[in-house]
């Protein structure tokens, strides 16, 4: 059933803490989720809310679409819950943010541990000024009205139960507060919120004096047909309680061994999601009566809402579906990518997007937040991707070696008719951990290649034949095959090892013919910073920066010595990806968010979830697109866009443009750029040709002279030269307001 109509995009005025600037200007973030991990469908005025691990989806009654994630509103794309509190305000629950929607504003509360870690927010519940939040690590008190919103009290402690339960469900009825935590029920009076803090104000219910429960794992709880039911993950039970607090639980699903995944009421309906078997199922109960809706089959259902007359079902790893009276069950084709957990990209010179997955799919993008997955199963999970020169696409994976695909060819490459190989305990387990092309040869690492031989050479032009295949290995002075990566340049192909540093080969201008020598560049022999090796990327001068567990080193090809690089203190110094731009920045992963370093200055600057628009802070790799300047950004949470800075990119120095022209200086955070995509000199002169002010195409024209003065208003001329003397030349018209 095709429910896809309108997709928009919400804008939201942002209340966000910037720690970072890029130059004083602000990037612009577009970011790709999935919304396949439905966690939890709320009808509220009439509008279907859609909860997922990638976003928010607001569904109307027409079925326009509007997504929210951290780029327009969201303090997390990691979401679990919506409420709508009596002021009409609509809370949003993820991990480590609280974010208000009201009034087309939205305001972000983060939640930190006491070790500075963010951690799940699971439920919330509305209480007048104030909201009841459940988390990974217990309950937590938040006024909405103390200082604009803040974190009044929180509690671990619940009765017997073990301390920092997860707390799943929320139900409030007058002074009494309901938990279904991970450990038990939990149940005590709020009315002195401060007493929550002593376990013995907590009467508790779980497996150790009710047998019948069968598992600690409580879902919800809540009030049906003038009953508490509580739901865990062994089945559904009519709650009740006698005049000394005792509990009687009576089990009302009548299916034995099923595993319940949710409870919920919509429409004045009870509505279970559960799993029996293989099959998901959702029942509605009526009466302590069960009955059966639907079959999901394999999917796992999360959540269920009565919506315009159709049940709609959320699922754990298959989007969203309806059922409809007389037509049965149907997925509800919406958009995003097919999983946020994603392992590399590529993109081509039309600027298609190629995503590999870590549930052994590829997906191409086909129009915007469009995806679609190719029509094969690539057996493994992928691993990295990749566009050679006749714009075919390469996407290896983790065990099933590489597969090309040009229109509609698919070959599979492997130990069978290529240099490619598996290792010791399974020679058919072709892991495959980097790729590179030259236009005409493909390099790719095999990781512990049981022959000895990790580095494979592909000629793109004769592919199908052996003698289009060679390798590079231990008769070549490669005496360790756990390759974690792998980068080409100019007749050099470099490899980082899992725990022996690097190795550098040097190929010659055909690497099937010549004599291939390499050398072995370690922490005792070149000053290598780790023999940890994450990534290694070549920069656009040539020079060979290497990723490690322990920090970034450059190799000085003035001494052909490794010099460390400074890194920020609040930086990880686990680097888990590098990547130029054509401007010689280099951009960096690590699992705490991105950093960029600046080309001319060194300075780093660092972008997190905190900070920017970055999907999630733990960065897998990155993708410069050199046809738009844009950068790409692969994390456990989607991919995110950074947008050029100066549009799309010229490489002919001779038809640069300064922009804006005319420069209109309002405040010190005005800044003057140059289109030219590569690394390059600029030179500021007066209109009677004094020379005002030496700058770079990276650092742009703040409007100052060389002694930091401002300039007046008026012509000034504008000369750039690139890395070869090569020269452009315009005019700017500089207006200071």
């Amino acid at each position: 059933m095709d429910k896809r109509k309108n997709i928009s995009i919400i804008t939201f005025i942002l209340f966000v803490f910037c720690v970072s600037s890029l130059n004083a200007q602000q990037l612009e973030w577009k970011n790709y989720t999935s919304y396949q991990v439905v966690r939890s469908l709320k009808v509220i005025d009439d509008t279907l809310y859609m909860v997922s691990s990638g976003g928010l989806l607001e569904i109307s009654p027409s079925f326009d679409i509007t997504a929210y994630d951290n780029t327009n509103g969201l303090g997390s794309n990691n979401v679990s819950d919506i409420i709508k509190d009596a002021s009409g305000a609509k809370w949003v629950a993820g991990f480590g943010r609280l974010t208000k929607l009201s009034d087309n504003q939205s305001e972000n509360f983060t939640f930190i541990d006491n070790d500075d870690k963010l951690f799940m927010l699971n439920c919330i519940s509305d209480d007048g000024d104030y909201l009841w939040v459940g988390t990974d690590i217990g309950l937590v008190l938040f006024s909405k009205t103390d200082d604009g919103g803040q974190i009044e009290d929180s509690y671990q402690l619940f009765g017997d139960l073990n301390p920092n339960a997860a707390v799943n469900g929320i139900y409030l009825n007058g002074d009494s507060i309901w938990l279904a935590t991970s450990d038990g029920l939990a149940v005590a009076d709020k009315s002195n919120p401060i007493l929550l803090k002593s376990p013995s104000n907590w009467s508790t219910y779980n497996l150790t004096n009710y047998p019948i429960l069968e598992t600690n794992d409580f879902k919800d709880i809540v009030y049906y047909e003038s009953n508490y039911y509580s739901a865990n993950a062994k089945g559904v039970f009519k709650t009740l309680l006698d005049s000394s607090g005792d509990a009687v639980f009576t089990k009302v699903s009548s299916v034995l061994d099923i595993t319940i995944n949710n409870m919920q009421i919509s429409s004045d309906s009870l509505l279970v999601a559960y799993n029996y078997l293989s099959s998901g199922y959702i029942d509605y109960i009526s009466n302590d009566i069960t009955s059966t809706i639907t079959n999901l089959g394999l999917s796992k259902p999360l959540a269920s809402v009565n919506f315009q007359n159709e049940i709609y079902i959320s699922t754990d790893d298959d989007g969203l579906f309806v059922f409809e009276t007389g037509v049965g069950l149907s997925p509800v084709n919406l958009f995003g990518l097919p999983d946020n957990n994603v392992s590399d990209i590529a993109v081509d010179k039309f600027g298609r997007l190629y995503a590999g997955f870590s549930d052994k799919t590829f997906a191409m993008q086909e129009n915007d937040n469009i995806w679609d997955k190719f029509n094969f199963y690539v057996g493994q999970d992928a691993t990295v991707a990749m566009v050679d020169s006749l714009d075919r696409i390469w996407m290896s994976t983790w065990g099933n070696g590489t597969w090309l695909t040009d229109g509609d060819t698919l070959i599979n490459y492997d130990e069978n008719n290529s240099t490619l190989r598996g290792n010791a305990e399974g020679p058919w387990w072709v892991y495959i951990t980097g790729m590179d092309n030259d236009g005409r040869y493909a390099f790719f690492s095999s990781y512990r290649a049981l022959n000895g031989y990790p580095i494979a050479i592909a000629d793109l032009q004769n592919l199908d034949s052996p003698a289009g295949w060679d390798s590079i290995g231990v008769v070549n002075g490669v005496a360790n095959a756990f390759i974690t990566s792998l980068d080409y340049d100019r007749n050099r192909v470099a490899v980082g090892t899992e725990f022996d540093g690097v190795y550098e080969c040097f190929l010659g201008t055909d690497p099937m013919d010549e004599p291939d020598s390499c050398r072995h560049l370690v922490k005792e022999n070149s000053f290598l910073i780790a023999n940890s090796i994450r990534d290694i990327k070549y920069s656009p001068d040539g020079d060979l920066w290497v990723a490690t567990n322990f920090g970034l080193s450059w190799l000085d090809p003035g001494i052909d010595f490794f010099r460390d690089i400074p890194l920020p203190p609040e930086m990880s110094s686990d680097i888990t990806a590098l990547e130029f731009d054509s401007r010689g920045n280099l951009w960096m992963g690590t699992p705490d968010g991105l950093a960029r370093r600046n080309y001319n200055t060194g300075n780093v600057e660092i972008f997190t979830t905190f900070n920017s628009g970055l999907v999630d802070d733990h960065v897998k790799k990155i993708t410069f697109d050199p046809y738009t300047g844009e950068v790409y950004i692969v994390t456990n949470g989607g991919i995110s866009r950074i947008s050029s800075l100066v549009g799309k990119p010229v490489f002919n120095v001779e038809e640069a443009l300064a922009f804006p022209n005319p420069f209109v200086i309002d405040d010190v955070n005005d800044n003057l750029s140059f289109n030219f995509g590569e690394a390059g000199s600029v030179s500021i002169f007066s209109s009677a040709g004094e020379l005002i002010k030496s700058t770079t195409v990276n650092l742009g024209w703040d409007g100052t002279n060389d002694n930091g003065s401002q300039c007046a208003s008026g012509v000034y001329l504008y000369r750039i030269e690139d890395k070869n003397g090569k020269v452009g030349k315009g005019k700017i018209l500089l207006v200071r307001n």
